[in-house]
């Protein structure tokens, strides 16, 4: 963690890594060494070393256990968001995979749909052309009206029957933008909850910096306690 009272080079301090090289100053934020001052290599154009020179001893027994337990509610917490989050984006492949399979599905049938009314138009002109041949032009007008009735009939019906499948398709479509709209709101609660973890964290940190300024305060007063015996 950042420490602007604890950065840089510590020239004056006879520690060396081992590229026996001065350290640089760090403070650890992980876990029951959270807080903790210490020494390590200061490298930079070269792989570091596994240097560590502690300035601050270890925590009291009860800080770490409190660090412990918030350190392991935290990894808990990012784990399970992690999972969920992996959830989520296994739901929504889910839902592209449907609608991909549904709009190839509704092409399919309207190239099939169009070829058989156009068969079935094909075949109805045949067959008028065929009895006008055969028949008388009276029989020939009489034919040809039924025909034309005949064929009217068949559009109304393949007519509505188009209708119905637009229909349907239409509520296919309202369905899959209501679950699509149900993700985006999962997904803004989950960048919602990110951001209170985010502040959560930002919370700790200045906790425990307030805790090194109050351990810094107390050393304080006991030097000057310390200086006050002596005299």
């Amino acid at each position: 963690m950042e420490c602007t009272e604890w950065s840089g080079i510590a020239l004056n301090h006879p520690a060396r890594c081992e590229h026996r090289a001065p350290c640089e100053k760090f403070v650890a934020f992980e876990w029951t060494d959270s807080g903790r001052r210490f020494l390590g290599c200061g490298k930079k154009d070269v792989p570091k070393c596994n240097f560590v020179d502690w300035i601050y001893p270890e925590w009291p027994v009860q800080l770490k256990q409190a660090l412990n337990t918030i350190w392991t509610m935290y990894e808990e917490e990012s784990t399970n968001r992690l999972r969920q989050n992996v959830l989520n984006a296994e739901e929504v492949v889910k839902v592209m995979e449907e609608k991909r399979k549904m709009e190839n599905d509704l092409r399919f049938f309207k190239v099939d749909f169009a070829k058989m009314v156009a068969d079935k138009e094909d075949a109805i002109t045949q067959l008028g052309n065929a009895r006008l041949v055969i028949s008388d032009p009276k029989e020939q007008i009489e034919k040809k009206n039924l025909a034309d009735k005949s064929d009217t009939n068949i559009h109304q019906v393949l007519r509505a029957k188009a209708e119905k499948e637009r229909d349907q398709e239409k509520e296919e479509k309202v369905k899959l933008v209501q679950e699509m709209d149900k993700i985006k709101q999962k997904s803004a609660m989950l960048l919602e909850e990110k951001e209170k973890w985010k502040q959560e964290k930002r919370h700790l940190e200045y906790t425990i910096g307030d805790l090194f300024k109050e351990k810094e305060a107390t050393k304080g007063n006991i030097r000057k306690i310390k200086e006050i015996v002596d005299e």
